[in-house]
């Protein structure tokens, strides 16, 4: 029998991916860049902003639940409600072709060097394809069997790192000025928090438990402490100054972990980790952008949608991929700041015109 609604548990590791996508290639190395040896400190400070921000997508959510996020936009905002499709969609294409971009970069770079980024490009689109046309609940189900995996390889990763620890790397404490601080948190914001709008892609009619407020937090919490654990050993054990020389620290970091005392080679165990997180991630981007321009082009067929939008991340990954230098500086300021700003605006603008269409 086919499970036709998607659980608390379900919705939690989807939170729980899509707050860690953007973790390796883009907050972990524009974070050391602005916040240096307090990078660690960022993940914790910014729990309460996204609490807030989970309250107003809850808001969101539990408007006309059985609408999803275009038709509640439509249904707010009339005829200017497409333009703001239209913009969201937008932001999301190209988020996803950052997350795209990251994800077959980073296993080029660390394992597959003699590969062409196109074939790694190619195998992730089919097996993106395979499970993203098999619908919302699929995809709920494949996040949930890997969120159990992920959970335990964090743990014994977390283990196995912390001898490594040297609180010295750490020294000195919050001795940066107040504008580091806050383009850390910016850009915390921007790529772990933000991304948490994806789930109003999911009507509340389709979760088999209304209360998500509470499922939500906690695996965003369990998810931020982890991001906290991450910034914390590798900073911690390599120095920010030394951190900031790798393109992937977090993975060089695991090259000298630790389990019963004795050494071993487990970079693999927190790459299967990071190509969950970075596909799950996709999966839900790939959905949302197909159901947005089904909407705004008023097609029946989904499935068409998948492959148009599969085709055109392709594409944009591999211009993109040309110019990784200049990205991975914008992604350090600009960016963020951008996201933020565009975002925010956007999600509090749906959340006063619902509160005005109550009263």
């Amino acid at each position: 029998m086919i499970k036709k609604k998607i659980s608390n548990l379900e919705l939690s590791s989807l939170t729980y991916f899509i707050t860690r996508a953007f973790l390796i290639g883009v907050t972990f190395n524009s974070l050391i860049y602005s916040t240096k040896q307090d990078s660690w400190i960022i993940p914790l400070i910014s729990i309460p902003i996204g609490i807030i921000f989970i309250l107003l997508i809850n808001c969101i959510i539990k408007y006309k639940p059985n609408l999803d996020i275009n038709e509640k936009i439509n249904k707010l905002f009339k005829g200017f409600g497409l333009v703001i499709i239209i913009v969201i969609t937008s932001i999301l294409f190209l988020a996803c072709t950052l997350n795209f971009l990251n994800l077959n970069t980073f296993i080029k770079n660390s394992f597959l060097t003699r590969t062409p980024l196109l074939a790694l490009i190619f195998l992730f689109s089919i097996a993106t394809l395979y499970v993203v046309r098999m619908g919302l609940n699929t995809i709920s189900r494949t996040s949930n069997i890997l969120f159990y995996i992920s959970i335990i390889l964090m743990v014994i990763i977390i283990i196995g790192l912390l001898p490594n620890i040297d609180i010295d790397n750490l020294k000195p404490f919050l001795n940066l000025k107040n504008e580091n601080y806050l383009k850390g948190i910016n850009t915390f914001y921007a790529f772990h928090i933000c991304p948490i709008f994806l789930l109003t892609i999911i009507p509340l009619k389709k979760i088999e438990n209304s209360k998500i407020k509470k499922a939500i937090s906690i695996s965003y919490i369990i998810a931020s402490i982890s991001v906290f654990f991450y910034l914390l050993i590798t900073i911690s054990s390599f120095g920010y100054k030394l951190s900031m020389l790798y393109e992937y620290p977090l993975f060089n970091i695991l090259k000298h972990i630790s389990i019963t005392g004795f050494t071993a080679r487990v970079e693999s165990l927190l790459i299967i980790q990071l190509i969950f997180d970075f596909f799950i991630c996709h999966i839900l981007l790939i959905y949302f952008i197909s159901m947005n321009l089904k909407y705004i082009t008023k097609t029946n067929n989904i499935n068409i949608w998948y492959i148009i939008i599969s085709i055109c991340i392709i594409l944009s990954t591999l211009f993109f991929s040309r110019y990784k230098i200049y990205l991975d500086e914008l992604l350090k300021f600009e960016i963020p700041i951008v996201t933020s700003i565009v975002s925010t605006f956007i999600i509090i603008l749906i959340c006063i015109k619902i509160k005005m269409s109550k009263n």
